[in-house]
């Protein structure tokens, strides 16, 4: 990695109580980065040593690049469903409490990225129903 450069971490997620996640990854054809079940022990050892569970039944998937342009990791992850995209809506129409979005979470160590959602991107997302959201940014440098 490029020391100047900055990381983004993006996501495309789905989340709602009638979301199947086994059912999701047969109908998108890939396997999530992670997924889990409404009330199944947390992933998290520490958490689920306190007992916690999984809140909300979900399935994402993940790229993490180093790069300048929020928009690289949204394409990314849109080339891989867009053949679905037509499955994956009618799939969130007939189950109307699963919802779905991309998150960008940056990390800054010299340079910053720019915050962009292409043209294409937002007409795509829009056609998913899908939300967009910043998450975190971290910046790691010294000042």
């Amino acid at each position: 990695m490029d020391s100047e450069s900055p990381t983004i971490l993006t996501r495309f997620w789905v989340v709602g109580d009638e979301l199947d996640p086994d059912e999701f990854t047969r109908l998108v054809r890939l396997q999530p980065t992670a997924s889990g079940r409404k009330g199944d022990p947390s992933a998290n050892p520490n958490a689920r040593k306190l007992g916690r569970t999984v809140p909300s039944t979900f399935w994402l998937i993940e790229v993490e690049r180093t790069s300048y342009s929020t928009d690289e990791g949204i394409q990314e992850i849109l080339s891989l469903i867009w053949s679905r995209r037509d499955d994956i809506v009618e799939y969130f129409k007939t189950r109307r409490s699963v919802k779905a979005g991309f998150t960008c979470v940056v990390r800054i160590y010299k340079d910053r990225p720019v915050y962009e959602v292409s043209r294409d991107s937002i007409c795509k997302l829009a056609y998913l129903g899908c939300e967009f959201g910043m998450d975190d940014i971290y910046d790691f440098r010294k000042e």
